[in-house]
């Protein structure tokens, strides 16, 4: 018998298992255990090449069809398939994230007696992410918050993180086209969501975008070639704005190639580098951005985390970090050890955890992921010769971590101890920056100046990257 572990959707986590007969195809293995490979057509006789997967022990791509099951494990990643998308509701606490948040709001909208929404002006901001689109629509004339609503990034099938992204779009023929029109997909989904809400297309005037500087590259079809070698060079650093199906677009202005406008936007909200206190706002994603900062110098850096974080949103729904706090029970419980080796029983079967399996590779995947955001955060108060005990406020936004456990984070060691009690979880700023961006003409100004200041660290080329990075690999044996 062999034990086969899944990742269906590119997070990089194999979530779900099941055991099947040695010298089946993969293929018939995932069909009888009821997997579809929405993109396999030839019933798997090897002539529609659409039933492509990964094998991860074997580092290579391969027919699922053509492949036979020799091992009494195989860690496999499904790349044929798109889900089919839904839309994701989002839950929001106005006391959750900010005073004065500007996606809380009671009201439901302007109905009429008939129960249709009245034709007003809105607006849709939208904050585009690398795994997931975050929109909210805004009643232009109120400033209020009427309706939210995201939806995964489809463009996941082409590569979990921008990196690989960027090398499908320069290296396949028509790639930037198939990522440019994948956006527009998704944003349109989120379009025909608003107007089954009630809310007319023509009504809907202005889409506001902020996001890290790869996607809006995709979103407006704008080369990648600028990102995808040293010195990672972007022309689109500057807001601009144009026309789609005559809907105004506009986009904020960001601060590098790595460093966008969902980081410039989201300090700007926090009011970051107004005083002589240095803060500092971690962005948690697939790309871990980050700036710290006071009201004289800074520094901002982008560190890729990969997917490692990406199963924050399960089932439609905003879960948070709960595989972060099956991984730092196990291992306060001793079930492995710092260097992330996994202890007998589940050194062969990985750690079962209800929908998804924490195996070596999982375990992998999240100590490179904390090591990356661990080093990026000391190498910025090392750049400014800062000590990491003067950093005054730390704000963790994004989606993993607006249901981050902090506890579990300092066990794994996420973040440097001396950070501990500083910390204040903010909710998605990307978002609430697009939406200031449709309400208050000031603010755009805000966005363009608040990281002015600021040196942008190139952590590739960083000569203390690599000793500042192993050292954080493991956990901290200091509980």
């Amino acid at each position: 018998m062999a034990i086969i572990y899944l990742d269906q959707y590119h997070t990089g986590v194999y979530q779900e298992h099941f055991t099947c007969e040695q010298g089946m195809t993969l293929y018939h293995a995932l069909r009888s255990h009821g997997y579809s490979l929405s993109g396999a057509t030839c019933a798997g006789t090897g002539v529609c090449r659409g039933c492509m997967v990964m094998i991860a022990e074997e580092g290579m791509e391969c027919l699922a069809c053509h492949y036979r099951i020799h091992t009494d494990e195989l860690h496999v990643q499904i790349l044929s398939s798109v889900p089919e998308q839904h839309i994701l509701l989002y839950e929001q606490d106005p006391d959750s994230t900010l005073v004065n948040n500007h996606l809380s709001s009671d009201d439901p909208g302007l109905l009429s007696a008939a129960g249709q929404v009245t034709e007003a002006s809105y607006g849709m901001a939208v904050d585009l992410g690398t795994t997931t689109l975050a929109s909210a629509l805004v009643d232009l004339k109120s400033s209020k918050v009427v309706s939210q609503a995201g939806c995964m990034n489809r463009q996941a099938r082409y590569g979990a993180d921008v990196i690989s992204r960027i090398q499908y779009a320069c290296e396949k023929e028509h790639g930037l086209t198939i990522l440019h029109d994948l956006v527009w997909e998704d944003v349109n989904h989120l379009l025909a969501y608003y107007q089954e809400q009630g809310y007319s297309r023509e009504s809907i005037q202005t889409i506001q975008f902020v996001g890290n500087t790869t996607m809006l590259h995709f979103l407006l079809g704008h080369s990648v070639e600028g990102l995808a070698a040293y010195p990672f060079s972007s022309d689109l650093l500057s807001a601009c704005s144009g026309s789609y199906q005559d809907v105004h677009i506009q986009t904020a202005s960001g601060r590098s190639a790595f460093v966008g406008s969902d980081i410039t936007v989201g300090a700007a909200v926090l009011g970051l580098g107004r005083t002589e206190r240095y803060d500092l706002l971690i962005d948690l994603g697939t790309n871990g951005e980050l700036c710290l900062l006071n009201q004289d110098r800074g520094v901002c850096t982008s560190t890729s985390c990969g997917p490692a974080f990406a199963n924050s949103v399960r089932n439609g729904r905003a879960y948070g970090s709960t595989l972060l706090d099956q991984l730092s029970e196990h291992y306060r419980d001793g079930d492995l050890d710092d260097t992330g080796l996994l202890h007998e029983p589940y050194f062969e079967t990985g750690i079962i955890c209800g929908e998804y399996v924490i195996t070596q590779d999982t375990i992998r995947a999240i100590q490179l992921a904390k090591a990356a955001i661990r080093t990026g955060i000391e190498l910025a108060a090392y750049e400014l010769r800062l000590p990491l005990e003067e950093i005054s406020h730390v704000y963790l936004a994004g989606g993993f971590g607006f249901h981050l456990n902090l506890d579990s984070a300092f066990t794994l060691g996420l973040f440097p101890k001396e950070l501990y009690g500083r910390i204040q979880i903010v909710g998605n700023t990307a978002l609430q920056g697009a939406v200031r961006l449709l309400t208050d003409p000031a603010f755009s100004k805000e966005a363009d100046s608040v990281l002015a200041n600021c040196q942008v660290l190139d952590l590739s080329m960083n000569k203390n990257f690599q000793e500042f990075f192993i050292h954080r690999l493991n956990f901290p044996k200091d509980l």
